[in-house]
């Protein structure tokens, strides 16, 4: 039996964007001042859900022990992907973005520009999925009026 061969930078990248494509078109369904639950709740398709649990399980099957690590946040934004939570995902897929420049500040692998592009692209969507943090999610009257 030959061991398998360690991912590539490319297909690690590749994974995640295929995890944030996911999550992102849902995202779009979410109404933009909801970090509380959804009256009724808002899955996404039995479809898109077997696409990004294909996601993770391909990536959890072929990584080797350098993107082991990577394993976790995937698996915890799948499940919560699965029930619709997607401001939950979006921390999760942060961390694994955080801990593949990790992996490249500590020198165990090594990101050419083309991928650094990538990753800073990942984390600016990423960003824009949140709902605009600076706007309250209630309009309250103003204290002086109770």
């Amino acid at each position: 039996m030959t061991p398998r061969q360690e991912m590539e930078v490319t297909q690690v990248l590749d994974t995640f964007g295929e995890l944030l494509a996911a999550l992102a078109a849902l995202a779009v369904k979410v109404p933009a001042k909801s970090f509380m639950a959804i009256p009724g709740g808002l899955r996404p398709t039995e479809e898109a859900i077997e696409k990004y649990e294909a996601a993770v399980y391909r990536f959890r099957d072929r990584a080797g022990m350098t993107w082991r690590v990577l394993n976790g946040f995937f698996i915890d934004s799948l499940e919560a992907f699965e029930s619709g939570r997607v401001f939950d995902a979006v921390p999760l897929l942060f961390q694994a973005l955080e801990r593949i420049v990790e992996l490249h500040k500590d020198g165990k692998i090594s990101l050419t520009s083309a991928e650094q592009d990538r990753v800073r692209d990942f984390h600016q969507r990423l960003e824009k999925i949140f709902p605009d943090a600076s706007q309250p999610e209630v309009e309250l009257p103003k204290p002086e009026s109770y």
